[in-house]
């Protein structure tokens, strides 16, 4: 999975722009099943950290995506083979 991440002069207004119109910031070449198993990692600690209400206190107008973290848990243990011990000895979570 290739990842890129661009800074834009005003993030309010540049939605639709191009990657050109901002500066590469950082960018990555990773396997699926290690962006997966990072991202899965990070949303399960702020949903720890914050739970879902000090999650919608901080974002206001987005809830925080429970089904898409399922979603994600599920294809990721199943489909990624993943090592780490977590992810082997929780399958059912």
């Amino acid at each position: 999975m290739a990842i890129a991440i661009f800074r834009f002069p005003d993030m309010p207004t540049s939605w639709d722009s191009p990657h050109e119109a901002g500066a590469l910031s950082w960018s990555s070449t990773q396997p699926r099943s290690v962006l997966g198993h990072a991202v899965l990692e990070a949303a399960e600690t702020v949903l720890r950290t914050h739970g879902e209400t000090g999650y919608r206190e901080m974002w206001v107008l987005h809830p925080f995506p429970v089904a898409a973290l399922q979603d994600l848990r599920r294809l990721h243990r199943g489909d990624d083979d993943c090592r780490d011990e977590q992810c082997r000895n929780n399958l059912e979570h």
